[in-house]
């Protein structure tokens, strides 16, 4: 009886023994679910936080910037380095590196010896860097995609042999599709800032765009600014005797060789019809303003314009108004700069007067 009931309370044991031991595995596997849950949770998260934190920067020059101060940040890296895909070519935008040649990948796609980017894990006891004033022993390189679209790469890099690890790749992959997002918004953004400021026919600013910006110009002068007012002569008689699509043709054409014989810090806008209005930054005096303006109405009629079976020379009349400080009121600059327009047009035309 007794051997009986020892031999029942032995087996219960076992299945009790049993039972915890399968309660307790159990809860050790959720725990680790949990954990895993946390970590996709933070991951979330802080892919949520970074979409934020870089769409406040959106249409800025500063986003990029923000991208690596994001990988330095969140993955703790020693070195960042952000390229942007322009003109196919991958163009360094950001780093605080002093060399960047060890970034083969980089030169490799440029110099189109390969054609598909894969991310990379690398880690060395020997110095990666050319430069031996930099140490670097562990290294991601991950390209940015939307969709099959490469639009960039960023590269993190550490000091330390194996900081850097697949858990590293899962977060940054994580990471860069959102940051693929946001680049692409930026760029989606600029182009519809442009094309808001840009008036559609001949390239050139528009008159809003002008005098939204010219004041704060103005305040940058340099040594003094200039307004030039361009109208192109007999502009009506174009349209009349070979129509409005030749009249278009003379716009685009006089617009670019304005445009491409200024500087990039001048500024050019169509100010109305077949009048153009000019932003001279930094000039050095009456004559040298004159000079340009002489050289650029010589390009213009010497252009012959052709559209279809016609063909024409152009020419145009030019008013220049000068100002030595950066304290003159610019409607009154652009009222002299017109007065000076009329005199050009009304002795003869095809002519400068300041």
């Amino acid at each position: 009886m007794l051997a009986s009931l020892l031999e029942k309370y032995n087996k219960l044991k076992l299945d009790y023994e049993g039972y915890q031991k399968m309660a307790e595995e159990t809860i050790q596997r959720q725990n680790i679910k949990i954990v895993e849950l946390d970590k996709k949770l933070d991951m979330l998260s802080l892919i949520v936080e970074t979409s934020q934190y870089i769409n406040k920067c959106l249409g800025s020059v500063e986003i990029i910037s923000k991208i690596q101060d994001i990988m330095i940040g969140i993955l703790g890296v020693t070195y960042s380095t952000v390229y942007i895909l322009e003109n196919r070519k991958l163009k360094l935008k950001c780093t605080n590196l002093s060399s960047t040649k060890h970034h083969y990948s980089i030169n490799e796609y440029n110099s189109k010896i390969v054609h598909q980017l894969d991310t990379k894990l690398y880690n060395s006891f020997n110095n990666i860097c050319k430069d031996d004033d930099i140490q670097i022993h562990s290294s991601i390189f991950m390209p940015i995609y939307l969709k099959q679209s490469l639009l960039g790469a960023i590269i993190v890099e550490h000091k330390i042999y194996n900081y850097l690890n697949e858990e590293h790749i899962k977060l940054l992959t994580a990471l860069s599709n959102q940051i693929a997002i946001c680049i692409e918004n930026n760029r989606l953004y600029n182009k519809i800032k442009e094309n808001s400021q840009k008036d559609f026919l001949t390239g050139l600013f528009t008159r809003n765009y002008f005098f939204s910006v010219i004041k704060e110009k103005i305040k940058n002068c340099g040594c003094g600014f200039a307004i030039i007012m361009v109208d192109i002569d007999n502009f009506k008689r174009f349209n009349d005797n070979f129509g409005h699509q030749y009249g278009d043709v003379v716009l685009k054409t006089v617009s670019n060789i304005i445009k491409s014989s200024l500087r990039k810090e001048d500024l050019v806008a169509r100010y109305g019809g077949e009048e153009i209005i000019i932003y001279m930054y930094d000039i050095k005096g009456t004559l040298d303003v004159y000079n340009r303006m002489t050289t650029i109405r010589k390009r213009i009629e010497d252009e012959l314009i052709e559209y279809n079976e016609n063909s024409s020379h152009v020419t145009v009349s030019m008013g220049i108004s000068i100002s030595s400080n950066n304290e003159e009121n610019v409607e009154d600059m652009i009222r002299k700069a017109d007065v000076n327009l009329y005199k050009a047009k009304n002795t003869g035309k095809n002519k400068v007067v300041c």
